[in-house]
């Protein structure tokens, strides 16, 4: 994720404004969700005016991609099946087989959709030249969503992001890991991320750096995924920014990472050597878990803060592993699933974030809170 200071902000104040002025008073749930909407309709119409020719494009591109159900998993499946295989071969075969299987996306423009057709034919003659060359557009077109983590170009967009005046959030992408070897090199990955002058914000998911997960030996897994997550809040503390630690920001990426992940946040954030470290952990809004979870945690939060702890950040997202949940719990154990309908996600996530603003004594424990919603498609376009 990169925060970055859009041009916009620096013609005026009214949006800085604003937002301060609904930090302050006692606003009721009514006028602040008004606010709230007025004042996205602002940035949204802001940032509007400032795109490019090549961003309304690419804007339009994802537009026709989401309206087309068939595209959309021709994505997926793309990104997910063909990059994979280290064999060109096998990664032409795989390609072809998914345009056979699910046909050429409409939401390409036409120009795309024969170049698309030409690159299967001739994957059969030159598979090598032809998947690499793929691959190369993929990633130039997904270049502002996902990053390239080799140290030199990384190194050199953090930089330049800097100069900006942006904080970036890193966010080492890949998750599913296949045993605790890759969760080791993983684990130092982000230490080295955190070692970096260029980096003070990485997001990590306890999955990630911890493979055996077992729901069935909750309290034995609990204890074994503190350790990795000690490790990383360890280099956090060991490598301050202008005299603050590093910031660890807690995801997840299943459900039933949920409650284990919010039980080892708090436990080892309440131990003595981690007690003044400021941290953060997200909700999923659309699991109805969250609510129940986000109160628990703002408690604790409290009661930590006023016993002099650190800040503690939560962050309140929409969510984006529903449609894997359901094939999950269709496919494999057919148990429903944890969100129940879909119309539900609506008053969970307006519980959520209503809770804690509403409780002025949250606000001065040190509660930082903050509500976000990403969407992240990849977008093969050809």
């Amino acid at each position: 994720e990169i925060f970055v200071r859009p041009r916009w902000v620096m013609k005026g104040n009214q949006i800085k404004d604003r937002l301060n002025r609904s930090s302050k008073g006692d606003w009721s749930d009514e006028l602040l969700a008004l606010e709230a909407v007025g004042l996205a309709g602002e940035i949204l119409s802001a940032a509007k005016k400032e795109e490019g020719l090549l961003e309304r494009y690419e804007g339009w591109k994802l537009h026709r991609m989401l309206g087309d159900q068939d595209g959309k998993v021709f994505a997926f499946e793309m990104a997910d099946q063909v990059f994979r295989p280290r064999s060109g071969w096998r990664a032409a075969s795989q390609f072809r087989y998914l345009l056979e299987r699910r046909g050429v996306p409409l939401y390409l423009p036409l120009h795309e959709r024969i170049a698309l057709v030409l690159a299967a034919l001739a994957s059969r003659i030159v598979p090598e030249w032809i998947m690499s060359a793929v691959t190369a557009k993929m990633m130039h077109e997904s270049r502002k969503v996902v990053l390239r983590g080799e140290p030199g170009f990384l190194d050199r967009h953090i930089a330049k992001r800097g100069q900006m005046g942006a904080r970036l959030n890193l966010n080492i992408l890949g998750e599913a890991i296949l045993g605790e070897e890759e969760a080791s090199c993983r684990l130092v990955e982000n230490i080295k991320r955190l070692e970096s002058s260029e980096c003070d914000y990485i997001s990590v998911k306890i999955s990630s750096i911890f493979s055996q997960v077992s729901v069935l030996a909750f309290e034995d897994t609990l204890e074994k995924v503190k350790e990795p997550l000690r490790t990383l809040y360890r280099a956090a503390q060991g490598n301050p920014v202008c005299g603050r630690s590093k910031f660890v920001n807690l995801d997840m990426e299943e459900y039933r990472d949920l409650h284990l992940t919010c039980r080892a946040f708090m436990e080892v954030l309440s131990e003595d050597e981690f007690f003044d470290l400021e941290a953060g952990i997200v909700l999923q809004a659309y699991l109805p878990d969250s609510f129940e979870l986000q109160k628990s945690l703002t408690k604790w939060a409290c009661l930590r803060r006023s016993r002099g702890g650190g800040r503690i950040k939560l962050r309140i997202v929409k969510g984006a592993n529903l449609a894997m949940e359901k094939w999950r719990r269709q496919h494999m154990d057919g148990s429903r699933l944890p969100t129940g309908v879909k119309m539900r996600w609506m008053p969970i996530s307006s519980g959520c974030s209503t809770t804690p603003v509403r409780k002025n004594e949250h606000m001065r424990s040190g509660w930082v809170w903050e509500v976000t919603t990403s969407l992240m498609y990849p977008t093969p376009c050809f």
